[in-house]
């Protein structure tokens, strides 16, 4: 181990990228103590190879897929799937841990753990658990957890409010320590916002432009910013609403009917999906997070404050380990419109708080969680985890 890295086989759901893909490679791609291969699903949309290798990590492919209970069509097919795929999944598996003698196995999340469990039984390489959005706290979730949980060395979790999720599922306060997520800093401070959206969708430059970005689902709240902007537009007309991400059924055709209801397309757009986050922070005065359940971390409010916006975030799990209220952003209840609402107007009616704001959110962010440091501390905590292993 003295003159050679440690090797890492980092085990990822990858058949979309999301926010969890996403830092995963950021994560990885500031290691310098080890060397890693990444497992990648056959059922993928192409975009995390494309991540995989403009960084330059090194990856293989098998067939990780993922069971649910639910009995949709869909599930149920996406569920036999992975049954099918199962016997070529281990055997891929097994060849990797002959070829490549990991040191250690690195799982980004506990789906995946379920899927290669009893393979894990049959190994004695150290496994690390990056839990991000851990299971609800029920008798079913509790004894799924009690098998997986008897294969993992130690989780890392990404907040504080995920670990005390997981010890909530029966982990042992001793076998889960917190690691926040690494941003990725712009470069230079932004110092104004650009006219992307301006020219894009025709809008005067006087506009305050509120965003929300990120998977287009139930959960993300949505429908409760629309109602809350709706409120708001009318005592400020010359406010504006963009919503990020890729188009996703059913929700996108609900938020297009409610929009068209109320007569409001030409002030409430989509973008659709974007190459890089950054674009659609550049063009916008305030970024909005609406979920209605428990983020576990909040990526993209971290990424927001990055680029020195001010936010408005609903009082949803980690996320409020980032936002200091009042500060650098506020903090309002879950499904709050009126006061999603009212927030919303203070700071388009005081646009040098809001600039304000977002100049302490970027120092915040900064100062407690750059991305280089973050990584700093992952890698030397998964090394130990490591080295504590062999040890016993």
């Amino acid at each position: 181990m003295a003159n050679q890295k440690l090797k890492i086989f980092a085990i990822v759901p990858s058949g979309f990228c999301f926010g969890l893909q996403h830092v995963t490679i950021d994560f990885f791609k500031h290691f310098n103590k080890t060397e890693s291969l990444f497992l990648v699903s056959g059922w993928n949309d192409g975009e995390f190879i494309k991540l995989l290798n403009s960084n330059g990590l090194k990856y293989t492919i098998s067939w990780l897929g993922m069971f649910s209970r639910s009995l949709a069509w869909y599930q149920i097919k996406m569920s036999l799937s992975a049954l099918i795929k199962m016997p070529r999944l281990y055997y891929d598996f097994f060849k990797v841990l002959k070829n490549f003698k990991p040191d250690v196995l690195f799982f980004a999340n506990h789906h995946e753990l379920i899927l290669l469990y009893p393979a894990l039984k049959l190994t004695k390489v150290p496994v690390v658990c990056h839990m991000h959005d851990p299971a609800p706290v029920i008798p079913f979730q509790k004894k799924t957890f009690a098998h997986y949980n008897s294969v993992v060395n130690h989780f890392i979790a990404i907040s504080d409010n995920v670990r005390e999720r997981t010890i909530e599922l029966g982990c042992p306060p001793e076998k889960i320590t917190t690691v926040h997520n690494g941003i990725e800093l712009p470069p230079e401070k932004r110092v104004a916002r650009n006219n992307s959206f301006i020219e894009q969708f025709n809008w005067q430059h006087d506009v305050f432009i509120v965003g929300i970005t990120g998977q287009m689902t139930h959960t993300k709240g949505h429908q409760d910013l629309l109602s809350a902007f709706k409120i708001a537009y009318s005592k400020n007309p010359k406010l504006r609403l963009v919503i990020g991400g890729r188009f996703i059924e059913p929700l996108y055709s609900e938020l297009q009917a409610c929009i068209k209801e109320w007569q409001m397309e030409n002030v409430i757009v989509f973008t659709g999906w974007l190459p890089s986050v950054n674009t659609f922070f550049n063009g916008i005065d305030l970024f909005v997070l609406a979920s209605r359940h428990d983020e576990g971390y909040g990526l993209v409010v971290a990424e927001a404050m990055a680029t020195n916006l001010p936010v408005i975030i609903t009082h949803s799990g980690g996320a409020v380990e980032i936002v200091e209220d009042g500060i650098n952003g506020y903090i309002v209840p879950k499904s709050d419109v009126q006061m999603m609402a009212e927030k919303i107007s203070y700071l388009s009616a005081n646009p040098e708080l809001a600039s304000q704001m977002g100049d302490k959110g970027r120092q915040h962010i900064e100062q407690n969680f750059a991305m280089k440091h973050q990584a700093g501390l992952l890698e030397n905590l998964v090394i130990k985890i490591s080295t504590d292993a062999i040890r016993k």
